[in-house]
């Protein structure tokens, strides 16, 4: 996969967010103003479906990388470039990007621009400001990365087992994602033996509610905002989800106790603590 960061003073000659040049594999997305605004604001999630499937990593299937081999080619505005290199850390979180200063851009033969194409004219103006790809780490430096993330992770889910080990009527503590209707648990605190315990299984379903209130929220009123949390209350317990996006459109904080009591002790704490967890979480996440 390369990523081609481009600029021009021309406005690509195509409505819609992207354009397939012969094939999803290779895509241009569009300059224009109102396409990048969308972009922007949906944190990338748009183009989703475009990106490589991925490899899941067989140690932790929460974390995928990009194939070396995959071929797939996008052209990217510069004010995308942001927002869409952390949509690809947030996916692939085993890669690592670098500049490719000996490639440039393909010509119009290369990339399969033939004849009169509506594409030719705007992509000839295209000016390569960067270009990105995936670099494969070797055995002598993959070690220590891999050590430094499961050192990460490590103090992560230790602040949660802190945190549910106070008296405060926390009993669970996790972060999840949410993709393709699956939810999986990427971090959690260990689940308690005593008659405290919770099902953390469970929450795929809250979760799966909480997305579906995202996503109704701005089509009924885009002026209200972003939803950013949501608490749900039953008889038998309490379940706390706040919406992370600076981490992925579909990232998300969960605290939870087994009984109802507790409301406004698990929000104090909660709020004591969310900021060491917002700080592990962005070291993590980079």
């Amino acid at each position: 996969m390369r990523v081609f960061i481009y600029q021009t003073s021309e406005e690509a000659p195509f409505e819609g967010l992207f354009e397939p040049i012969g094939s999803f594999k290779k895509v241009i997305l569009s300059n224009h103003a109102t396409q990048i605004e969308l972009f922007n604001r949906h944190l990338g999630s748009p183009i989703r479906d475009l990106l490589p499937e991925g490899s899941l990593d067989p140690q932790d299937e929460t974390v995928y990388d990009i194939p070396p081999n995959d071929e797939s080619l996008f052209f990217i505005p510069l004010d995308m470039k942001d927002t869409f290199m952390k949509l690809l850390k947030s996916l692939f979180r085993k890669t690592k990007w670098a500049e490719d200063n000996t490639t440039t851009k393909p010509s119009q033969d290369e990339i399969g621009l033939i004849g009169d194409n509506h594409l030719s004219p705007f992509y000839d103006k295209l000016e390569t400001q960067a270009v990105l790809q995936p670099t494969q780490d070797n055995d002598t430096t993959r070690q220590p990365n891999e050590d430094n993330e499961m050192s990460k992770k490590q103090e992560l889910e230790d602040l949660f087992n802190t945190i549910i080990g106070q008296d405060n009527e926390i009993d669970a503590v996790l972060v999840c994602t949410h993709d393709d209707n699956k939810t999986r648990i990427a971090y959690t605190s260990t689940p308690k033996t005593s008659r405290r315990k919770v099902d953390t299984d469970s929450f795929a379903v809250q979760i799966q509610h909480f997305v579906s209130m995202l996503k109704m929220t701005s089509k009924v009123n885009e002026d209200i905002g972003a939803l950013k949390t949501a608490e749900f209350l039953y008889s038998g317990g309490i379940v706390h989800i706040t919406h992370l996006p600076q981490f992925g459109e579909y990232t998300f904080l969960v605290f939870a106790s087994s009984t109802e009591e507790g409301i406004e002790l698990l929000a104090l704490h909660r709020k004591r603590n969310l900021d060491k967890i917002l700080e592990q979480l962005g070291a993590i996440f980079g």
